[in-house]
């Protein structure tokens, strides 16, 4: 009985490494056709001497929709190799209601988004000067505000199918859901250490947390069964920090078309150049994103 025992762990050990060595290999996969797609299409778009509406509303169109379909057509086939439901069950389902989960988990990021940004004002711990746009011509917003949902969308897309709809499910699958919500969480946040502002964050403060929002969004994957709750989630969350409200005070970037701001803010609460997530904002506004998650899924549970 003992011999036996041993003998699922052992199996169960292996499933674990055969998951994380699938994700780790469709990771560097991804991350090559992504360069590949970025760095041709741009290198065409300099080549033909193509102006700006042509480089973005064409070439950056066509770029990013090219690494979300290579995202798609590199994950899918390892999560149908290693995860035991059909494929369709653990990534985007088209349910009857799917667009709900997207539209709500959108606004939950943006309200938490919101009260952080408002709490950063109200201690004068963030100013507001302008608009980043402000009197540029109507196609120059257009074209800004296209490429900040065009990158916003492929990183969230990308990020929930890798760590959600792979790394974690069949974590869980292979061992069980805490430690699917452990592991995936440490590699989610590890996995940002070499982004810009990283750096000014210990690496052993700055890991876990980040681990913190992949904890979030892996509940909200399990909660509601998809990856649509989770990538409304992380698509706004990075929309409103970054693009938006601007709450790390940058204003370099060709994405930005929201508030030209500044930070006063003591680090420990409003975080670094990186973001809100090394700092007590990116603690709270987890919190309150947890929270509007909770009261969805439950007021969802009741009318089925």
């Amino acid at each position: 009985m003992v011999k036996k025992q041993q003998e699922n762990t052992n199996l169960n050990k292996l499933q674990i490494w055969k998951v994380i060595g699938v994700f780790a290999f469709v990771f560097a996969a991804v991350q090559l056709a992504v360069v590949v797609f970025g760095v041709g299409i741009n290198y065409l778009m300099r080549l033909i001497n193509a102006s700006e509406n042509l480089r973005v509303f064409v070439g950056t169109t066509i770029s990013r929709t090219g690494m979300i379909t290579a995202i798609l057509l590199i994950s899918i086939p390892a999560i149908r190799a290693i995860l035991n439901p059909p494929i369709l069950n653990s990534i985007y389902p088209p349910t009857k209601y799917w667009w709900k989960d997207l539209l709500v988990g959108f606004g939950i990021s943006a309200v938490a988004m919101i009260i952080i940004f408002l709490i950063e004002i109200i201690f004068g711990w963030i100013s507001v000067s302008g608009f980043s746009l402000e009197g540029a011509p109507w196609d120059n917003w257009l074209r800004v505000i296209w490429l900040s949902l065009l990158v916003n969308l492929t990183a969230a897309v990308g990020e929930e199918v890798l760590y959600r709809g792979l790394l974690f499910e069949g974590i869980k699958q292979a061992w069980d859901e805490r430690g699917a919500f452990l592991i995936s969480a440490i590699i989610f946040g590890a996995s940002h250490i070499a982004v810009t502002g990283a750096k000014e964050t210990h690496w052993l403060q700055f890991i876990p947390l980040l681990a913190l929002p992949g904890i979030m969004l892996g509940w909200a994957y399990v909660k509601s069964g998809n990856l649509w709750l989770p990538t409304g989630l992380h698509f706004a969350w990075n929309l409103f920090q970054d693009d938006i409200l601007n709450l790390t005070g940058e204003h370099s970037g060709d994405t930005l078309f929201g508030l030209i701001t500044k930070v006063h803010g003591p680090k420990w609460f409003v975080g670094t150049s990186y973001g809100i997530e090394v700092g007590a904002a990116g603690i709270l506004c987890l919190l309150i994103a947890s929270g509007g998650i909770w009261i969805w899924m439950r007021n969802r549970e009741n009318r089925s």
